[in-house]
């Protein structure tokens, strides 16, 4: 591809796949000479900061059709060479309708779904893989060298561990707890999280739960604190979208289902904890960094059956998956990060 062409890559919130989507645009934006461009909803930038070389565009979802006329005034002053529609979604597929490119590139046949094809003009090619991977592909596709190395180099960049900003303990090893995903499915048991709260302390864990805004998902963390005998802390729904990598920063173990946490972590090297059985990990969960990961999701498919286009992409869909994952498996693997981690003596700011 020829450089100094104008690029725009269409991947909305939500908080895990833009932090994936993320690694792909910022090594587009200094591996090419090419305007690189994000169309996007106002959380992401909050999430992430600024990116340098990166030219934000941000829109509403089109939930109705005074905000898909209102992308469509945002949008239809610009025109790019190629457009990267990182997302088969039907929101993203009306965003996209408003956008002027003279190539669209899309997602291939497996990973395509709600009439994607209909709004690409060029597929990516098929392959099973991580995410990550896939947002790759992009990248590729336009006759760009994959970089070696896939990492977050350049984002979150400036945090610190700055206990102090979160009334946390600067002596003690932090495990944070993320229990929510964005579907119940994927969520561990209440009582599975207290006994391993309880145990993590006996660890010498400082536990913080964390957690968004939603009253489920306050509902749900505050019942796992109630049924703690020490109880964690609890910072669901307390901290701004903005503060969540600063927060996440300060922990030395994430303990998650699928969410968007794990993806943050995994950006700044924080060790996870990721439980998984409705989803796949080679898919979804932490990249390149499986060594604490708990995977039921073969044991799950077997036993429940699910649901997709292939075994690789697919998703149990079953209220009982997550029982696969005992406690006893996550004990384990709590022990086995408190092994790997530094001298614990280490001080923090």
């Amino acid at each position: 591809m020829k450089g100094n062409q104008k690029i725009a890559v269409l991947r909305l919130s939500a908080i895990g796949d833009v932090v994936l989507c993320s690694s792909m645009i910022m090594n587009l934006s200094r591996d090419s000479n090419c305007e690189v461009y994000w169309i996007t909803t106002k959380d992401t930038v909050e999430l992430l900061g600024e990116i340098p070389g990166v030219k934000f565009i941000l829109v509403p979802k089109p939930k109705s059709i005074q905000k898909f006329l209102l992308c469509r005034k945002i949008l239809t002053k610009y025109s790019f060479d190629c457009l990267f529609l990182a997302q088969a979604s039907f929101s993203a597929h009306f965003v996209s309708l408003n956008i002027r490119a003279k190539r669209k590139v899309g997602f291939d046949s497996l990973r395509s779904k709600d009439f994607h094809r209909f709004f690409i003009n060029e597929r990516i090619k098929a392959k099973e893989e991580h995410f990550v991977d896939g947002y790759y592909r992009f990248f590729s596709h336009i006759g760009i060298p994959v970089p070696k190395q896939i990492d977050w180099r350049g984002l979150f960049e400036n945090l610190k561990k700055d206990r102090k900003r979160f009334h946390l303990p600067k002596d003690s090893k932090i495990l944070a707890v993320n229990p929510c995903s964005s579907k119940f499915e994927r969520n561990w048991s209440l009582l599975n999280h207290a006994e391993i709260i309880g145990f993590a302390q006996q660890l010498g864990f400082y536990v913080i739960i964390i957690g968004g805004k939603s009253k489920k998902e306050n509902a749900f963390n505050l019942s796992i604190c109630n049924a703690c005998k020490n109880k964690p802390l609890n910072l669901t729904g307390k901290i701004k979208l903005s503060e969540l990598p600063s927060l996440i920063c300060c922990a030395d173990v994430v303990l998650a289902p699928d969410t968007g946490s794990v993806h943050i972590a995994t950006a700044l090297r924080i060790p996870v904890i990721g439980i998984y059985a409705v989803a796949n990990p080679h898919l979804t969960g932490p990249y390149q960094s499986t060594k604490f990961i708990i995977n039921k999701f073969p044991e799950a498919v077997k036993k429940f059956g699910s649901r997709g286009k292939s075994y690789f992409y697919s998703r149990v869909h079953h209220p009982e998956a997550m029982n696969l994952i005992s406690v006893h498996l996550v004990k384990e693997k709590l022990e086995e990060a408190v092994s790997f981690m530094p001298d614990n003596s280490q001080k923090y700011d």
